[in-house]
């Protein structure tokens, strides 16, 4: 009489297979976290583009950018996420349907205009008028360099500014 031998898979095996198939996910899971990291960004580059179309929109009508409540010429106000946001409402409706909201709103990573500076470099500003310039600036995810700070921020990694 034959025995017949079951062939399996031996425990060592299995494992293997196992740990494949681990490293396998944990790869696409970091690809797929850096692909909605640069989405967001994309989508943070082009609000800033919307915003500086309304933002040179309403100084064509208004004859300059909006002041923010700064009193004084070369005195720009403090930002804060509610200034710059409420200085923004006057761009709504006639230059904006709505003050867009960065993608992931965490606090830490929002748009950020200052009336009353002037971008003079790839990594610098200069504080001016506050009618007759502006910036624009945001934190991306996937960019650590050049930073800013001062302006009442630090840390930002993308700034654009008036074309005056």
């Amino acid at each position: 009489m034959q025995h017949k031998q079951q062939r399996g898979f031996t425990i060592v095996e299995l494992l293997i297979v196992i740990v494949v198939i681990a490293i396998l996910a944990a790869i696409s899971i970091v690809a797929y976290n850096g692909i909605q990291q640069r989405a967001r960004d994309a989508e943070r580059q082009q609000e800033l583009s919307t915003l500086q179309k309304a933002l040179e929109m309403y100084q064509i009508d208004n004859g300059g950018y909006p002041r923010c409540g700064a009193t004084a010429i070369n005195t720009p106000p403090a930002f804060s996420a509610t200034v710059a946001t409420n200085c923004l409402e006057e761009l709504v409706p006639n230059y904006l349907s709505a003050v867009p909201v960065d993608p992931i709103d965490s606090g830490n990573t929002r748009y950020w205009y200052g009336a009353g500076y002037t971008k003079v470099s790839a990594t610098g500003y200069n504080t001016s008028t506050p009618a007759n310039n502006y910036i624009l600036g945001t934190r991306l995810e996937t960019v650590s360099s050049p930073t800013y700070s001062g302006w009442g921020q630090t840390g930002l990694t993308l700034l654009l500014g008036s074309s005056n």
